[in-house]
């Protein structure tokens, strides 16, 4: 005798990390990861500045303050949020005493004059310079915007903790 038995394999579908389980309420922004448990001080790695469920955004400035005797930024990429398809974002930065300064804008086609969704809007490329912790908040001048320039509603801000070690 064969029997044969069908049954379905049940998956955890939970990822901590997914947007959705963090508690955030969108639209917002967050950093992925929020914290990073033990970085040895001279290694690098790499933040990433997310927005969740943003609609209709044309740009972004989007100012960050951070400890800069423990971390110091090395390079700032554009992420996939603001890329049309054809275009890649206009990028600019500036840091200065702890506060770090990012400008994306979308590049307008004839069919894309926003962007929308959950994704990387930015990638910072850190090094880590002495020990201790380092939190990152976006400050009460990251803004959203649309294609007139209003700002669009970001119900919050989510922060990030570097714990540096030697």
């Amino acid at each position: 005798m064969l029997f044969s038995s069908c049954e379905d394999v049940t998956y955890q579908l939970d990822n901590e990390f997914d947007p959705e389980n963090l508690d955030l309420e969108p639209p917002t922004i967050f950093f992925h990861p929020s914290q990073f448990e033990s970085i040895k001080v001279g290694s690098s790695d790499t933040l990433e500045l997310y927005c969740y469920d943003v609609k209709n955004a044309a740009g972004a400035h989007l100012q960050i303050e951070f400890d800069a005797q423990i971390i110091s930024i090395d390079t700032v990429l554009y992420g996939e949020f603001f890329m049309n398809g054809v275009n890649s974002p206009i990028i600019f930065t500036d840091q200065e005493d702890g506060f770090l300064n990012v400008y994306l804008f979308l590049q307008p086609t004839i069919g894309t004059s926003d962007a929308s969704g959950t994704m990387s809007m930015a990638k910072l490329i850190f090094t880590v310079q002495d020990e201790g912790l380092a939190p990152m908040r976006y400050t009460s001048r990251t803004t959203i915007r649309d294609k007139s320039n209003n700002s669009l509603q970001l119900n919050q801000y989510g922060e990030a903790l570097i714990n540096a070690t030697y």
